[in-house]
């Protein structure tokens, strides 16, 4: 067994305190963490899922500040970021003449990931006739370059994210079952509506970070303008939030005193962001109110898909009292 030096607490410990001031400590997220911290120092491939702004890519960060591999560079393959054509080569590689362009061999992430660990976020964008040669980087340890027939030895870990559960993509055959089985567990990071009590963690992080960068005094927010940014539906989950607190920082007024966001503020926030997702969707008798109950119809719909129609479970997954999740209902044909 390797032996842990003093250093590598301390860096471990910092790199903890750090994810923490990022994604809050609450009893939801710091299970999470403790089982990304059972697998650092392994060379395992493993997946995470979770929605899109939930920080999937904070802690596969986090995993490889923490593990034998944080000396070299953790390497970043967004799949999403690719037209399906030109995922192949810059992935593994291009030998110099496997097309007109082609006039030097080039590095591919997996060759430039070697030593290190490869993040490939949205794998569930990547396409399916290619899985087979992912699945040999991890079996064999090996890639072969685009336009070449000699496979190159590499030693990276791999580590992918979607933010598609991988159950549909099996379902619906989008990802390949023997793959799939290489990894050896999934990871889920829970989405900001299961993690109701890092909300107020969130909010003061938030409108901290945004006041320091527009250099604004004092800015605070009620209790009844926070309670509001709680019971909100974010489908962007930490991301929306965080862009939400940002334009209320941006337009809240500054006094000699200070500045307070309101709940009037909130709401007229609040109401654009279900505008801008939703526009088209709503008569002329649109009001705050509909947007709410809209947004909150939604969140049970998801929260009943995910639990196969378990009332029961629905409210635990949403982090609400059962009063508050019939109040919902009651507002709408849920």
């Amino acid at each position: 067994m390797e032996k842990t030096t003093n250093a590598d607490k301390i860096r471990k410990l910092n790199a903890r305190k750090e994810i923490e001031s990022i994604m809050g400590k609450g009893k939801i997220m710091r299970k999470v963490l403790e089982i990304v911290e059972l697998y650092a120092n392994q060379d395992c491939p493993l997946l995470f899922e979770g929605e899109t702004g939930v920080g999937k890519g904070e802690i596969v960060r986090y995993l490889h500040s923490i593990g034998t591999r944080s000396e070299k560079d953790l390497v970043i393959m967004d799949c999403s970021a690719f037209v399906e054509t030109l995922i192949e080569s810059e992935l593994f590689g291009v030998k110099k003449g496997a097309y007109t362009d082609a006039k030097e061999d080039r590095q591919g992430r997996i060759e430039a990931a070697n030593g290190s660990t490869l993040f490939i976020d949205e794998i569930n964008s990547f396409p399916k006739h290619l899985q087979p040669k992912l699945l040999r980087v991890i079996q064999e340890k090996e890639i072969t370059k685009v336009g070449d027939n000699k496979p190159i030895k590499v030693d990276v870990r791999i580590v992918a994210a979607s933010n598609e559960k991988f159950q549909d993509l099996l379902r619906h055959k989008r990802f390949r079952r023997d793959l799939y089985e290489r990894f050896i567990e999934i990871i889920t990071i829970p989405t900001l509506q299961e993690r109701q009590e890092d909300f107020s963690f969130f909010i003061n992080k938030f409108i901290k970070e945004k006041s320091n960068e527009l250099s604004k005094k004092n800015v605070r927010i009620s209790n009844e303008a926070k309670k509001l940014l709680k019971s909100h539906v974010y489908e962007g989950n930490v991301r929306q939030l965080m862009n939400v607190i940002h334009k209320l920082v941006t337009h809240v007024k500054q006094g000699e005193k200070g500045s307070i966001i309101n709940v009037a503020m909130v709401k007229e926030c609040l109401l654009k962001e279900i505008i801008t997702k939703k526009e088209g969707e709503f008569n002329d008798d649109f009001t705050w109110e509909t947007a709410l109950n809209a947004a909150r119809k939604k969140a049970i719909e998801r929260a009943l898909k995910e639990t196969n129609g378990n009332h029961e479970k629905a409210i635990v997954l949403l982090g609400i009292s059962r009063r508050t999740y019939y109040e919902w209902k009651k507002n709408f044909n849920a």
